[in-house]
């Protein structure tokens, strides 16, 4: 699939609700917390939902993984086709608007019951996408309609597949490990990042077709990991299991459209009340389309400067592995300070070496600054999604995330036009100048507003 390595993909549904909400520390005596309670009577055996987590991780990883390699390799197959670059950019685009049309439609069946149907189904129908891509390039030079139809297709059913996906830690993980749990996605998700591009190009380089089978087959994973996973994925309501549907209303399909139309807006809804998911929703975009413009900044200013594209795949490479590292630090930082001041801390300390990338052309000095951004970031955002999920209602998990996620997306579509803007105008030192000065409003803003909407960090 298409996807932009800088953006911080939200995996599970950061959303909140007012609603009381459960601890996040595990309790080994004394009574449950009601959300510890209700996962206890869904679990179906000992060791169920622990081993169902990992093939859940396991299905996550082989999707970033292949999503990953065939993202290199599609830019360079349509570049060495003849496309002009501004093709290849206007393919890319719509390629996710069509996914963010798509992704409201599947989290209403995800939050109705049809959770697993719609994750196993969407990633056979991207693994058969780009089984075709596959074959048309094995056959010679496809001609370029198929592979834009490949990749609609297949960015289509991804956007159904993670929208889907959103409320299975909530299903799978009681509340005092969803940190654990999210670090733990979020370290498969930059393990992709590292060496995805890399067996990208050696694939791309035996044959040109190998990167759009290799992602089939990671889709192909993907499905058989989410159809193993033994326990109820559905919605359910202090244990009772939600219908997969809802009776259809009175007066026929006008009726039955409001309804759905009701449903389809139920999560940003919640966005607009909520003001922990305002923060979530802020917060989150803002990174997205900084972290977007970091990295269109950084490969502007190394080739301006005279870097081959090794050194600066070796720099991206290294925030990559920075960023794993940070996701398996970040349950460690998230139990020993407290949640708001986590965020606080990471909001500044990601000013200084932003303004760095401004004042450097070094190689080594872009992949330890970018390194050091990549490392800080998990923990916040772990701090977030975790608290997210425990107070989120399973039946709109779904549609909140999907809500997020489409702005945190557009907002990363965003920041390579920003870098573009921003190096015409300012100078190759300018995008990282320019991305600190908002960083540091984001890093005031933050202080205000975090102790406020993570105060409740032991109800």
């Amino acid at each position: 699939m298409v996807h932009d390595a800088s953006r911080p993909r939200l995996l599970t549904p950061p959303a909140g609700t007012v609603r009381t909400a459960p601890g996040t520390q595990a309790h080994l005596h004394g009574p449950l917390s009601p959300a510890t309670a209700r996962f206890r009577r869904r679990a179906t055996g000992p060791g169920v939902a622990d081993g169902d987590f990992r093939r859940f991780w396991w299905a996550g990883t082989a999707d970033a993984l292949g999503t990953q390699v065939s993202g290199l390799a599609l830019p360079l197959l349509l570049l060495t086709l003849g496309t002009s670059p501004a093709v290849v950019g206007t393919v890319a685009g719509v390629s996710a608007g069509c996914g963010i049309l798509a992704g409201p439609f599947a989290a209403v069946l995800a939050d109705h019951g049809a959770r697993r149907s719609v994750m196993v189904g969407a990633a056979l129908v991207s693994a058969g996408a780009m089984a075709s891509a596959a074959v048309g390039v094995l056959l010679g030079d496809p001609p370029l309609w198929l592979l834009v139809a490949a990749v609609l297709v297949e960015r289509t059913a991804t956007s159904c597949q993670e929208a889907a996906s959103a409320g299975t830690v909530a299903a799978l993980v009681p509340p005092g490990r969803y940190p654990r749990a999210v670090s733990r996605l979020q370290a498969g998700e930059q393990a992709g990042l590292v060496v995805g591009p890399a067996l990208g190009g050696a694939l791309f380089q035996l044959g040109r077709w190998l990167p759009f089978l290799a992602d089939a087959l990671s889709y192909l994973v993907s499905a058989f990991c989410v159809a193993a996973i033994r326990s109820d994925l559905g919605p359910r309501r202090d244990g009772v299991p939600e219908p997969c549907g809802e009776p259809a209303p009175a007066g026929g399909f006008a009726a039955a459209g409001r309804g759905f139309l009701r449903e389809l807006v139920a999560g940003a809804g919640l966005v607009r009340r909520e003001p922990f998911l305002r923060f979530v929703l802020l917060w989150s975009a803002v990174m997205s389309l900084l972290l977007a413009a970091l990295s269109y900044g950084t490969i502007f200013t190394l080739r301006d400067a005279g870097a081959a594209g090794g050194p600066v795949g070796a720099v991206l490479a290294v925030a990559g592995a920075a960023g794993l590292a940070g996701a398996l630090l970040a349950p460690r930082l998230a139990r020993a300070l407290p949640r708001a001041r986590l965020v606080i801390a990471v909001s500044w300390l990601m000013v200084v070496p932003t303004a760095g990338l401004g004042m450097t052309t070094r190689v080594w000095a872009y992949a330890l600054l970018f390194g050091l951004i990549s490392l800080l970031l998990p923990a916040a955002a772990v701090v977030l999604q975790s608290r997210a999920i425990e107070v989120t209602p399973q039946e709109l998990q779904s549609r909140t995330g999907t809500v997020l996620g489409t702005a945190t997306g557009l907002a990363a579509a965003a920041g390579p036009v920003a870098a573009g803007g921003l190096t015409g105008t300012a100078g190759t030192g300018g995008t990282a100048l320019c991305c600190a000065a908002v960083l540091a409003l984001l890093a005031l803003w933050s202080t205000r507003r975090a102790p406020a909407v993570l105060r409740k960090e032991s109800a």
